[in-house]
């Protein structure tokens, strides 16, 4: 039996809805910030487990690449000239910081693997590939084409992994920052107010600007300008247009609203997408390393990014949101972010920060940092 991706996405946004639910309700999950998607979408994957669905039922998870254009496009029609004049050297440096990180992923697991005889293909799995960024063009590296399919599935295995756990992190990391951060002055975003016009306006800007975020993915250039980083050149260059044509006016609170609905449903299809029977690919090795690489990106936050961004809100959320993507998916790292936002309020210069350097320029740069370690 297969879903539509209708049916799939009524099935996703229940769960949503469940994870919302188990979130007020359980002091734990609330006080620790665990995200909504994250709760959501692993009881779904452990469901779907117990009662073996994913062997009788298809899920139609392909809406993914649209969401994720939609969140970051938003992102870009979010970031006027201001916003990048005052935030472009908070993002490269927040760049060389994370690349610094990539490449020392790459030669603590060198280190390790050489130690232990591993081979070329089991080291980088443990460094900035598995942990860093986007993993699929693993299948292009000649080591993986050669050793079959074993290693493509532990490296799945480890990521699945650290797609959890690093979220989960994440949140345990802000909430040691709070008690050091005065959070008092971020940004309490207004409910939206829609006039049908205004909501087909809005509408038409978004599929215009998601169909111009896939297409150099549909072109075959998607390892370098990815739906995420698609959808944030879309944006920003949608909104220098309208603000220089005054065409259209750009209302925050509107593309907020539907920026974090795309937002919300990228992160639950990614906690959910995953069959768990896949972590029984994971080896001793992998999660050792795991942790070896989430301690010490850990303390790099804590130490290094909070202290470098002036111990402020903005260091407390950009600290936090590190961890995600270093050692998870950029999905770990929006999760954390969005429930931080929800609770505490929204920062804008954090969406200019962090998920651009994330969840698209890592990539570009991994392209050419992993092939060193092979």
């Amino acid at each position: 039996m297969k879903l539509s991706i209708l049916e799939t996405l009524s099935i996703l946004i229940l769960f949503l809805f469940i994870g919302y639910f188990l979130q007020r309700k359980i002091s734990f999950l609330k006080d620790y910030y665990i995200p909504v998607p994250l709760i959501g979408g692993l009881l779904f994957s452990i469901i779907s487990l117990i009662l073996g669905i994913r062997s009788i039922i298809t899920f139609d998870f392909s809406a993914l690449p649209i969401f994720t254009a939609g969140f970051f496009l938003s992102i870009g029609l979010r970031i006027n000239k201001a916003l990048i004049k005052k935030g472009f050297k908070l993002q490269v440096t927040f760049l060389a910081i994370t690349a610094a990180a990539a490449l020392a992923e790459n030669i603590i697991s060198y280190a390790a693997g050489k130690t232990l005889g591993k081979t070329s293909a089991e080291i980088v799995i443990t460094g900035s590939l598995g942990f860093m960024g986007d993993h699929n063009f693993a299948g292009s590296i000649p080591e993986f084409l050669i050793s079959g399919k074993a290693y493509i599935n532990e490296l799945t295995a480890l990521s699945v992994a650290a797609l959890f756990i690093s979220a989960l992190a994440g949140g345990f990391i802000f909430k040691v920052l709070k008690r050091k951060t005065d959070l008092s002055e971020n940004m309490i975003v207004p409910p939206p107010q829609f006039q049908p016009r205004e909501l087909l306006q809005l509408v038409l800007v978004f599929t215009v600007g998601i169909s111009l975020a896939l297409l150099p993915s549909n072109m075959g250039a998607g390892k370098f300008i990815n739906p995420a980083g698609g959808g944030f050149i879309a944006g920003v260059l949608m909104r220098s247009l309208f603000d220089w044509s005054k065409f259209y006016s750009v209302k925050l609170p509107q593309v907020n609203l539907l920026g974090n609905f795309c937002l919300s449903m990228l992160l639950i299809t990614n906690f959910s997408m995953f069959d768990l029977k896949v972590l029984l690919n994971l080896t001793v090795y992998n999660f050792t390393m795991l942790l070896i690489q989430m301690l010490w990106i850990s303390v790099l936050s804590y130490y290094v990014i909070f202290k470098i961004y002036g111990k402020n809100a903005l260091a407390s959320y950009t600290a936090s949101g590190l961890v995600g993507f270093s050692i998870g998916m950029p999905a770990s790292t929006m999760s954390t972010l969005q429930c931080i936002s929800e609770r505490e309020g929204a920062i804008p210069m954090v969406l200019f920060i962090v998920p651009p350097v994330g969840a698209w320029i890592i990539n570009v740069i991994n392209l050419y940092l992993v092939p060193l370690f092979l």
